[in-house]
């Protein structure tokens, strides 16, 4: 019996429902002890990411609520605003051109690779394109579907390339433990602030109404990150967070990304998969050449410099990077302007892009 099947033969339909989530929160659990044991970083992203492509290829109905996955967006900001410094402002400002340069080309890698599958792959232009585009997955699927693009084949490119980004990052951690520790704010030793608690979840708790910021880009984990670096760095309180609320957000963005992954929405791109599979590979061989060469400017460890080319959601990159003990400020800049420039440019790009006449009809 699938998935599915429990699901749909359940007392009222809840029932059946509700023992998959008892299902899918278990075996998210159960993957992340084994991969805190092993020593992985983000055991509980990974873990939970596992998971949910586990359910969601098995036909699960499961769908984290949007509330609960801007709520975690809002803690992710909060976590990744406890370890950012003034020093973030200092990295843009004096590596400007480094931010530029590379942007563009990480950005020139994700189209080579785009290019590659529509000219070998057999995926046709538009999505190719579209699903080329590094970062903010979920709106480059919206796009596509308001253009008329096959939306399945942009979805299928955008989250395999994030669950493939995930989890080599967290490999590369794993096998790169060389990277030099960061601490974080705060004193672990000293006793938890309940009130620093409290004022750090009400800050995370912005989030929904941050998120209707549409002219913000992910504006639920971005403006509680600014407004809680901003606090830090005045001294005014240090962000704490209970261990429990952070592994509980990473395990909510996890589910969010391997639930993505669908039966229905896989078979009607099953052969493309291979192709995909393989694009993700040379976009993360790319990546590891963009890092190598970045070292060449930068005085920064391989893992802090291949998170920064890393085409990723800004969220995860961000977490793997804290829990990995990397240079948090110069992986945030990075990823921020490619975002940003993702974002604001993207439409743009992709028309010009779609003009040079190398594409295959």
């Amino acid at each position: 019996m699938s998935i599915a099947d429990i699901e749909r033969q359940g007392w009222r339909g809840q029932g059946g429902k509700a023992l998959s989530w008892a299902g899918l929160i278990l075996l998210a659990a159960l993957l992340a002890f084994v991969l805190t044991l092993v020593g992985f970083p983000a055991a509980a992203l990974l873990g939970s990411m596992i998971a949910g492509i586990v359910f969601g290829v098995g036909g699960t109905q499961l769908r984290m609520p949007r509330i609960v996955y801007i709520l975690a967006q809002g803690f992710a900001g909060v976590f990744i605003a406890r370890s950012l410094t003034p020093s973030i402002l200092v990295d843009v400002s004096a590596n400007w051109l480094l931010l530029i340069l590379f942007t563009a080309l990480t950005l020139a890698s994700a189209f080579f690779v785009g290019w590659s599958i529509n000219r070998w792959g057999g995926v046709a232009q538009m999505p190719a394109i579209l699903g080329s585009l590094p970062g903010m997955s979920g709106a480059m699927v919206i796009i596509a579907q308001e253009r008329g693009i096959d939306g399945r084949v942009v979805a299928l490119m955008q989250y395999t390339r994030l669950a493939s980004v995930i989890f080599a990052v967290s490999m590369i951690t794993h096998f790169l433990p060389n990277a030099p520790f960061l601490e974080l704010a705060g004193n672990p030793i000293d006793a938890p602030s309940w009130i620093s608690i409290g004022l750090s979840a009400l800050l995370a708790l912005i989030a929904p109404f941050a998120a209707r910021m549409r002219w913000i880009p992910a504006a639920a984990m971005l403006v509680p990150l600014v407004v809680g670096a901003c606090l830090e760095a005045s001294g005014i309180f240090h962000i704490e967070l209970l261990e429990a609320s952070v592994s509980l957000t990473f395990a909510i963005i996890g589910l969010e990304v391997g639930l993505k992954f669908t039966r229905d929405s896989l078979s009607h791109v099953v052969r493309i998969v291979p192709v995909v599979m393989v694009s993700c590979l040379l976009l993360i061989a790319l990546s590891a050449i963009l890092a190598t060469a970045l070292r060449l400017f930068l005085p920064i460890d391989m893992l802090t410099a291949f998170l920064a080319t890393a085409p990723g959601s800004i969220e995860t990159v961000a977490i793997v990077a804290i829990t990995g003990h990397a240079d948090v400020a110069v992986v945030l800049a990075f990823q921020t302007v490619r975002m940003l420039v993702v974002v604001l440019c993207g439409p743009f790009i992709m028309k010009q892009i779609a003009r040079i006449p190398i594409w295959k009809d």
